[in-house]
């Protein structure tokens, strides 16, 4: 995903920073606000999420099942007026969130600007803990194509075990593959982790559960789209408390981003990649 594909398969891409928490981020949204409007994300909305948290009981009957826990955190939109991108602040965390493929170096630029916006609103932020980049990429077959032209055979999932024949028919029937599913995970020592997954299915196109409600608005190309076509999801991420720098953050986002396309393309073929270009 380093090339700018002329007919790219992404249809959202989010850059996450997790900071020291801001217990008093309400009282700079007036200023934040208004930087937003005039760096292009105008529209603002605030909701109220609940988190779960589940923790033993202490000094009592080891026998007793854990108790959930649960916390209101408020949440602060900004998005363009298209609603294809924007930025989700929490008090520990800013993403950037997209719908529109652009190549990272822009992508990039993009929460960096909203990094500084937050940044200078509190008057500096102490560190980082976690760092997250993740890319959604719809693989649809055109017309008389298959989808296993277009990804490694090793997550196609049980067809990879059938011959051509088998894999679309049975006993003289059409055989239509509801979903199948395939995930990896690595760690590379100072660069982070990665978890690639690999959902093919006959449907409507979703987002993954975690990720959901979201409030922007697919691609044009990907509304609709309802059939078979499979979902790439590679997510990579870097965990460990640093003191707050910018260039840092910037040269560990490049070395996620590296990460995502290696597997990325470790996932995909020659023949979907010039089909893209």
């Amino acid at each position: 995903m380093g090339k700018k594909y002329s007919n790219a398969p992404v249809y959202f891409t989010i850059g996450q920073v997790r900071h020291n928490t801001l217990l008093s981020l309400k009282a700079y949204l007036p200023a934040i606000q208004e930087r937003m409007r005039k760096a292009g994300y105008p529209d603002f909305k605030s909701a109220q999420q609940m988190q779960f948290s589940f923790g033993a009981i202490t000094g009592g009957d080891d026998t007793q099942p854990f108790q959930p826990g649960v916390q209101q955190i408020e949440s602060y939109t900004f998005s363009n007026l298209e609603g294809t991108q924007g930025f989700l602040m929490e008090p520990s965390a800013l993403s950037f969130r997209c719908t529109e493929y652009e190549t990272f170096p822009k992508f990039y630029a993009e929460l960096e600007r909203g990094l500084s916006i937050l940044e200078e609103a509190v008057d500096g932020l102490a560190y980082f803990e976690r760092l997250g980049l993740r890319y959604l990429d719809a693989v649809v077959p055109a017309e008389g194509e298959t989808l296993q032209q277009y990804l490694a055979r090793e997550v196609w999932g049980t067809p990879a075990s059938l011959d051509l024949n088998q894999m679309y028919q049975f006993e003289g029937q059409p055989l239509t593959y509801n979903h199948s599913f395939a995930e990896s995970s690595a760690t590379i020592p100072s660069i982070g982790q990665v978890v690639s997954r690999v959902v093919a299915q006959n449907s409507e196109l979703r987002f993954p559960p975690d990720l959901l409600p979201d409030p922007l608005k697919v691609g044009e190309r990907f509304r609709g789209l309802n059939g078979q076509h499979a979902t790439v999801d590679v997510d990579a991420s870097f965990s460990e408390r640093r003191k707050y720098d910018s260039t840092e953050i910037k040269d560990r986002f490049q070395h996620l981003h590296d990460l995502v396309e290696l597997f990325f393309n470790a996932t995909v073929t020659d023949y979907a990649r010039k089909a893209w270009s």
